[in-house]
């Protein structure tokens, strides 16, 4: 039966009254335009990238550890970790002793460590410092997100509603775009448009009758558009969503974490039919400025073993060559411990790169400890925009020059064979520029409403 709009709209009122809930991420969703059909670049839809952000600013220093050089215990006499506790990775360098699950992985080819990442004139604000990560642009000021700049180069490879998603109750910065749809669900049981359970005889109606007045939006002109086709989205991602819930059954134990929870999360999404490109997972806790050991240990400890367990599950699944893992943390820590025992604001730090596509090993050189800067920081070795193009480029099969604003060079941590053919009308690898060159300039936002959270 058809559903005339104005007398629905005029009865609303009665319609919110009986109890049906909108989760936020359709109203956030609303203001976001609609693809001005620009992109025509293709990617590997097969594959999935799993951005894992360490808010805090990781201790790098006693995540890959200098064990043998004795300016490492000159730096952290009573920070640092034994010598003999370290997992030894090439005589040189160690893991933590609580990353021993991270360090099987390693063991196995499976994991690259990139050492020295950081970028030109690091800034130790944590808002700054992560919104230059999330951007990818360290001078300019820019509102849409690395990720949201592929996703929009990208729109035209898939008609997905779940391209990208965010494990999370709103959408940080990488995934700003200027108009592609993203969801952040904090679980799939959450993720529904729910209404008021003393009517349960009701629910099905409300739905359709929802559904219906947003599908006849979407025809209209103007923000009735916008609204409209963005609570049709909305709504049909729900839908698909709950309908591979019950298709999925974990493979590992996964340890009883918030990290390992979301993981376990992607993982479900990984194995389902959605067609998930990018999930996004946020774990914080890492700003260690007093009475670190034990904190820092505990920290790697739920990270070792949270990414040991997702990996066992996907590989498991038959996943693992279709899944690319990347850590990062806004920055690293002063090598110098502090009177707090615990180590201050740093520049360069690690980053993990885990997948059964990876080519393992260590990348990057690790900063000198005793060339510091005026302040007493490493000396960044590799531009974090590097792991993005590589990333980019050689995983997701996207041209990185767009979305970066300059091409940096690639560091090579996919194995050889596993590499995309290049996107339709890429240019390809192009001499790159110096390092800390300036990227694109800023854009003006639109899209997602940060900090609104989904139900």
């Amino acid at each position: 039966m058809a559903i005339d709009r104005r007398e629905f709209l005029k009865r609303g009122i009665a319609f919110v009254a009986a109890g049906s809930v909108m989760p936020a991420v359709f109203v956030r969703a609303a203001y976001a335009t609609d693809n001005n059909g620009s992109a025509s670049a293709s990617t590997n839809s097969n594959r999935t990238l799993v951005v894992l952000q360490m808010a805090g600013g990781n201790d790098g220093f006693n995540t890959v550890i200098p064990y043998t050089d004795p300016n490492y215990a000159r730096l952290r006499p009573t920070l640092g970790i034994a010598a003999s506790s370290v997992l030894d990775l090439d005589g040189k360098l160690g893991l933590h002793p609580s990353l021993a699950g991270l360090k099987t992985l390693y063991d196995r080819g499976r994991v690259a460590i990139v050492n020295g990442v950081g970028y030109p004139q690091a800034n130790l604000s944590h808002f700054r410092s992560m919104q230059i990560w999330h951007t990818a642009e360290p001078v300019a000021s820019r509102f849409t997100g690395w990720i949201g700049g592929y996703l929009d180069e990208t729109a035209n490879e898939s008609n997905s509603l779940w391209r990208a998603v965010n494990v999370g109750s709103s959408l940080p910065i990488s995934l700003l775009s200027n108009g592609s749809f993203v969801p952040a669900i904090s679980s799939i049981a959450s993720y529904q448009l729910t209404t008021d359970t003393k009517y349960p005889k009701d629910h099905a109606n409300k739905l359709h009758a929802w559904a219906a007045l947003y599908a006849d939006a979407a025809s209209e002109p103007g923000l009735a558009a916008f609204v409209g086709n963005a609570g049709s989205q909305a709504y049909t991602s729900s839908v698909e969503l709950q309908s591979i819930a019950g298709s999925y059954t974990p493979m590992a134990t996964y340890p009883a974490n918030a990290l390992a929870s979301a993981l376990k999360l992607a993982a479900q999404l990984i194995t389902s039919s959605l067609g998930t490109g990018v999930i996004y997972i946020t774990t914080g806790g890492f700003d260690t400025h007093s009475q670190e050991l034990a904190d820092h240990a505990a920290l790697m400890s739920i990270l070792g073993g949270s990414l040991a367990a997702f990996y066992a599950d996907i590989e498991a699944h038959g996943k693992a060559n279709d899944t690319l893992l990347m850590t990062w943390s806004e920055f690293g820590r002063r090598p110098a411990q502090n009177a707090s025992i615990g180590s201050d604001h740093g520049t360069a730090g690690p980053q993990f790169v885990l997948g059964g596509a990876v080519k393992g090993g260590l990348y990057g050189g690790y900063p000198s400890l005793t060339s510091l800067d005026a302040s007493g920081n490493f000396v960044f070795t590799t531009d974090f925009r590097q792991t993005y193009a590589t990333v980019l480029e050689d995983w997701l099969g996207a041209d990185s020059k767009p979305v970066l604003g300059a091409t940096f060079t690639k560091l090579g941590f996919v194995a050889a064979g596993t590499v995309p053919a290049p996107a339709p009308g890429g240019t390809g690898p192009q001499p790159a520029p110096p390092i800390g060159s300036p990227g694109r300039a800023g854009l003006t936002p639109r899209g997602v409403i940060p900090g609104i959270a989904s139900r």
